[in-house]
């Protein structure tokens, strides 16, 4: 029998939804009881545990199942199975649409600006601009591609053609569904939502590099160094913005900004790690109605807790040369990163919480006019994109730091 990809999905969202309903039942039963007791009982502790873990481990079965499923509509859209149509890096799409412009230049001379183009195809698929670290894939059918996850990768990621974004943002939700008599009479339960209306300016992120003139000769090199360089430090501004961007000045308002505190120091048992925490912040977000996806660490913190080891001096995490494709705690991704301030860590919602707009994609622009370029025989290269973080639904990330 030919495999069902439909069936398959239809029959683990089921399974999604069946656990998802039980841990949201739970979870403020949980939090209530580490409050009154000063911590989970053993037995409770468990029952969280192995809940977390395996709505983890089906949410990533599910997400892998769409990715396949969106890679293989991708394929069969553009013709090809990883040929001519796979996507291309920045530098190559530069090169492929701007090759005649640039030889042209080498001969007669850059006079002024000019621009390369503006290219919005930037993606985190296999060989794009898009992606910051390089990428290799494992042996598995379905398997995710074996590269450094950025906050990019976490939120939504949508497009606008205006330069201010409005939207509506949910700052509170009460009441809930319950089971209620079909008599004609009883009024339905009320899940009531407050909204309120918010607008952010689309931000600018650009860089410049400095090149010699005769590298227009060599485009193989020019195509390196706006992949290696320029690229990658638009984008690694892109991504600090989106995670803690304080929404001052140019800044953007980004997702630690307008995060809902973390609220349960009380429920705390005693000498607490980060791993407790990172629980309870669970339990908080599951609380609200939000299902976790992933979670956000310092480097520093994140290493701390890979080498946690027990009482026999094994490590915690298991054998730390058996690494996984990405790392995961009860089956939620694990996202370290230098933006996170040491101490601190994001956990949600993230798919759910935020969308990132994107009003431009990057442009390429080289001039000879800028400073004292023709005394040197340098031209300037300058990139940059457009876009803007709209925090939707702060109920959805709970973030924590520490008390002064």
């Amino acid at each position: 029998m030919a495999f069902d990809m439909e069936q398959a999905f239809g029959e683990f969202k089921a399974e999604f939804d069946k656990v998802t309903g039980n841990i949201n039942k739970s979870a403020q039963a949980a939090l209530d009881e580490a409050k009154r007791l000063g911590g989970l009982t053993e037995e409770t502790k468990a029952s969280v545990d192995k809940a977390l873990a395996e709505q983890g481990e089906l949410k990533g079965r599910l997400d892998e199942m769409q990715a396949s499923a969106r890679e293989l509509e991708q394929r069969v859209a553009n013709g090809v199975r990883g040929g001519a149509g796979a996507a291309k890096s920045l530098g190559q799409m530069v090169m492929d649409e701007a090759t005649d412009k640039i030889r042209a230049l080498a001969k007669s001379g850059v006079q002024g600006d000019q621009s390369l183009g503006v290219f919005n195809a930037i993606t985190s698929l296999p060989g794009s601009g898009g992606v910051l670290v390089p990428e290799r894939r494992e042996s598995e059918i379905i398997a995710e591609p074996d590269k450094k996850l950025v906050v990019k990768d976490l939120v939504t990621v949508g497009q606008t053609d205006q330069p201010l974004l409005k939207f509506f943002r949910e700052v509170a939700r009460t009441g809930a569904a319950g089971i209620v008599p079909d008599d004609g009479v009883t009024v339905k339960p009320l899940i009531d939502k407050t909204w309120v209306s918010e607008s952010e300016e689309v931000r600018t992120i650009a860089g410049r590099m400095e090149i010699h003139k005769h590298m227009l000769d060599d485009i193989p090199a020019l195509r390196t160094d706006i992949d290696t360089t320029l690229t990658y430090e638009v984008n690694k501004v892109e991504n600090a913005q989106i995670l803690a961007g304080d929404g001052t000045g140019e800044n953007m308002s980004g997702l630690i900004t307008n995060a809902t505190a973390y609220g349960q120091t009380a429920r705390e048992p005693a000498g607490a790690t980060i791993l407790d925490r990172l629980r309870l912040a669970i339990l908080q977000v599951a609380a609200a109605g939000y299902v976790v996806d992933a979670n956000v660490l310092n480097i520093w913190d994140w290493a701390a807790a890979e080498m946690l080891k027990d009482t026999t001096g094994r490590y915690i995490f298991g054998n730390p040369f058996d690494g996984t494709a990405t790392p995961r705690l009860w089956g939620r991704r694990i996202v370290d990163t230098e933006d996170m301030p040491e101490g601190d860590f994001l956990t949600g919602a993230f798919k759910m919480a935020a969308t990132y707009y994107e009003r431009q994609g990057i442009e390429i622009l080289l001039s000879s006019e800028n400073r004292d370029n023709f005394d040197k025989n340098m031209l300037t290269v300058r990139g940059e994109k457009r876009g803007v973080v709209a925090v939707k639904r702060p109920l959805a990330l709970c973030y924590y730091t520490p008390t002064p």
